[in-house]
């Protein structure tokens, strides 16, 4: 219970989806993202797997509550149940494989039938440390992001390049758009939510 008197620091928190094919690095960007660390192999996604990070957005704790989605088709049917109340979209393709980005049209196309009106999309294309395989220009994920209203920038999970700015960009825009009036966080499908704060054994709030 709150004390009279007492400011309690209310956390928000943000539903996040990664999609894409199977091995365009969503997973390895994941693990960058809330471990700082690279795995050079991973096991294929089998479903979905879920993992979440704290971060800190304009002095707002916020909760990344992100739900990491397999890419094989066999599964993509099941995984458009985890596109619901979803307030941010995590598309990748891989820049050394054609036909990932080939891909791209599909995905977003499955998160506009599935996910919320207000879904926050950042395209990302990976693994950019491995350049001089590039099959996929810088140009043309950024002309696809400005024709489909994405926000766009390349990555690599290697390097931990733009992984960061990746996540908190995204976090950042729904913070506006709840801040505009785009969003409203007490909506049943708004993919995001104030968490109430934890209370201790000693009656007192954690923040």
């Amino acid at each position: 219970m709150e004390r009279p008197g007492r400011e309690v620091s209310w956390p928000q928190a943000f539903k996040y989806i990664t999609i894409g094919d199977a091995g365009v690095g969503k997973s390895s960007l994941l693990l960058q993202f809330t471990d700082q660390r690279f795995q050079p192999e991973l096991n294929p996604t089998i479903g979905c797997d879920f993992s979440m990070r704290i971060v800190n957005i304009d002095g707002k704790p916020t909760k990344l509550q992100i739900w990491d989605t397999a890419g094989l088709e066999l599964y993509r049917s099941f995984n458009k149940s985890f596109y619901r109340n979803a307030a941010v979209a995590i598309l990748v393709y891989d820049i050394t494989r054609r036909e990932t980005f080939d891909h791209v049209a599909g995905w977003l196309d499955d998160a506009v039938e599935a996910a919320p009106a207000n879904l926050t999309t950042i395209l990302i294309g990976n693994k950019c440390d491995l350049d001089s395989r590039r099959t996929v220009s810088y140009e043309e994920g950024e002309n696809f992001g400005k024709a489909h209203g994405l926000f766009f920038m390349e990555s690599s999970a290697k390097t931990a390049q733009n992984v960061e700015e990746a996540f908190t960009m995204a976090a950042r825009t729904v913070c506006k758009k709840i801040e505009d009036g785009v969003l409203d966080p007490s909506a049943k499908f708004a993919g995001l939510k104030l968490l109430a704060p934890e209370v201790s054994r000693g009656g007192g709030c954690c923040s």
